[in-house]
């Protein structure tokens, strides 16, 4: 024991103490839920305590911050009560620990959600919540909370020495300085991209096993930086007044009144290529190849980005949603986990979902999104042979594209998400002289040539690829993501199940996109309620409009111009006090319904 009267072992038993008891939780969080599991196997199960152990080591080392302060301050002195000056500390965190895990363990079986930080709400009225239960629940309920706390204190007071032995030099302070070092490592959640974010527990396509493994202290922690009330901004009409301006647009309507496709239900392959807007791709000099598919299949010219940003981008091609100018929904875990998708809709329909990107699949709580929205399948850098994330993101857009992305199970939908295109413009191919262009370069070549792989595929005459970007990019004399002109991106609709060769024009959104392929396919989606299906008759007798949300601030394309809308001072330039209406109003609806989201 004494061994644990030095500095570095106690931190290191308290570590490992807290990951033990967070270990503990998942096994009983497991066995109480087992009803929930809905099919899970038992070695998926099982595999959650495995994958669960990232952010538990995470969780742990926040933990660690305030004993690792006092331990350097110990060397500033002969004799250090530890026990006696940490006891307080340890018990706080007892009692968090320990009320977060029974609170998210028992709710999960009326919920089948994990505990988030938009729950306390209900807290804020305990003598109502009494008041529903029994006399012996509540009595159960603190007998529960107590004993379990009580051996929290034991389990930390037992890691904590009364004393530590006096330092031989004041010096022996600077040993904590890869302490520290680790510390903050452990605290991110490694060396990758991404920071530490709930999506690094999901690994499987059965949620309940995605739940278990998610730290549930941490789960609440993170919502709670993430928490933004956003029905209480953009609010300052009547609903009924909303309603009145907008008049319906967003109405869902699957009827067309013209047909893209051969066939009802083909296979479908979204390729997202990495910014790929249009001033920077659409020419013969960058993307030969995307203008050669351009010419061979559908191509709708005039579509406007929805976002700035491939977390709010992949929310609006995906899920048909808006782009929010203050918040990302996919970052917001109680409000994605309940986004519609076309992957869900596609799944209910027969289809067979997976997700392919050679990143890190973890990187702003995309893997969450993914899985929470219907992706069965879900592949990042892990998934590739090792040494094949070569470039700065990950695995190059050639590597990826050659990789067997499509499922074995028919009809499906694969999405194969691109990242070369992206600073520092690192790709393994030297054509033009600009490093940026010739990212762009890189990624369409590497696009051509897996479509050229594609025709003799006996799949190919039920195949529609669809390649669009995440958002567009900054190119020539457009140096910010709110220029107008870099909102405008490609779609590109090719393969045996389009009918003919042809260019659209007509104004829409990427997020619109959605409910176009659901229609042309006879799937009614009116979950995808901010999509619209731009060949329906309704969609024609409403102003057509698109919006392109950037940081604090929106472009609303119209076809009678551009009119920019700033989220501080409330105020659109040039002045039209109909757009404005309009504007503030389609704010609203997106928010409100946004908002909404969390109590589904």
């Amino acid at each position: 024991m004494k061994v644990f009267n030095m500095r570095v072992p106690y931190l290191v038993r308290l570590y490992l103490t807290l990951v033990l008891v967070f270990v503990t939780q998942k096994i009983v969080f497991m066995l109480v839920n087992a009803g929930m599991a809905d099919g899970a196997p038992f070695l998926s199960c099982l595999a959650a305590l495995w994958h669960g152990l990232r952010l538990d080591s995470v969780m742990a080392c926040y933990l660690l911050v305030l004993p690792t302060v006092v331990i350097f301050i110990s060397y500033f002195f002969r004799r250090f009560a530890l026990r006696k000056i940490l006891m307080p500390y340890n018990v706080v965190v007892a009692l968090v620990i320990g009320l977060v895990f029974i609170a998210d363990t028992v709710l999960y079986l009326f919920w089948g959600a994990k505990l988030d930080a938009n729950d306390l709400i209900y807290a804020a009225n305990p003598k109502e919540m009494l008041a529903s239960l029994p006399w012996w629940a509540v009595v159960a309920a603190v007998v529960v909370v107590a004993t379990v706390v009580w051996h929290y204190v034991r389990r930390l007071r037992h890691a904590t020495p009364k004393t530590l032995n006096p330092p031989r030099s004041r010096w022996q302070c600077l040993l904590m300085l890869p302490v520290l070092a680790l510390l903050f490592l452990g605290m991110r959640g490694g060396v990758s991209e991404s920071t530490a974010n709930p999506s690094f527990a999901y690994f499987s396509k059965y949620p309940f096993c995605n739940h278990a493994a998610l730290n549930p202290t941490f789960n609440m922690m993170h919502s709670l930086f993430k928490t933004q009330d956003l029905g209480a901004e953009f609010n300052d009409l009547d609903d009924s007044e909303v309603e009145a301006i907008l008049g319906g647009c967003f109405a869902p309507d699957s009827r067309i009144n013209d047909t893209l496709l051969r066939i009802d239900r083909p296979d479908v392959l979204f390729i997202v290529w990495e910014s790929g807007g249009t001033g920077m791709v659409m020419n013969d000099s960058v993307g030969p190849c995307t203008m050669a598919l351009a010419r061979e299949g559908i191509y709708f010219s005039n579509c406007i980005a929805n976002n700035f940003r491939t977390d709010r981008g992949l929310v609006s091609l995906f899920s048909g949603w808006q782009g929010l100018p203050t918040a990302s929904l996919m970052k917001r875990t109680d409000l994605c986990r309940h986004l519609p998708s076309v992957a869900s809709t596609l799944a209910a329909e027969g289809y067979h979902t997976c997700y392919t990107y050679g990143g890190d699949i973890n990187f702003t709580n995309k893997r969450l999104y993914l899985t929470e929205t219907g992706f069965a399948d879900v592949r990042g850098d892990f998934w590739f042979p090792a040494g094949k994330a070569t470039s700065s993101w990950g695995v190059p857009d050639g590597d990826l594209l050659r990789t067997a992305i499509l499922p074995h199970e028919r009809p499906f939908l694969a999405v194969a998400q691109t990242l070369s295109s992206h600073e520092p413009w690192d790709v393994p191919m030297q054509r033009l002289a600009d490093p940026k262009q010739n990212a762009f370069a890189y990624t369409d070549s590497c696009i051509g040539a897996f479509v050229d792989s594609l025709r003799s595929l006996p799949l190919w005459d039920s195949l529609l690829i669809i390649i669009v970007p995440d958002h567009g990019v900054t190119f020539g004399d457009h140096h910010s993501s709110s220029e107008p002109e870099v909102a405008r991106i490609p779609i590109i609709w090719v393969g045996g199940a389009v009918s003919k060769a042809r260019e659209i024009d007509i104004l829409m959104n990427q997020s619109d996109l959605a409910a176009t392929l659901m229609a042309q396919m006879g799937v009614k989606a009116p979950q995808l309620q901010f999509s619209r299906n731009i060949f329906s008759p309704e969609y024609s007798r409403h102003p057509q409009f698109a919006m392109h949300a950037y940081k604090n601030g929106l472009n609303l394309f119209t076809p009678d111009g551009i009119s920019t809308y700033d989220c501080v001072d409330r105020t659109l330039s040039p002045a039209d006090s109909t757009k404005q209406r309009f504007v503030e109003a389609l704010l609203q609806k997106i928010y409100g319904t946004s908002a909404r989201l969390a109590v589904k």
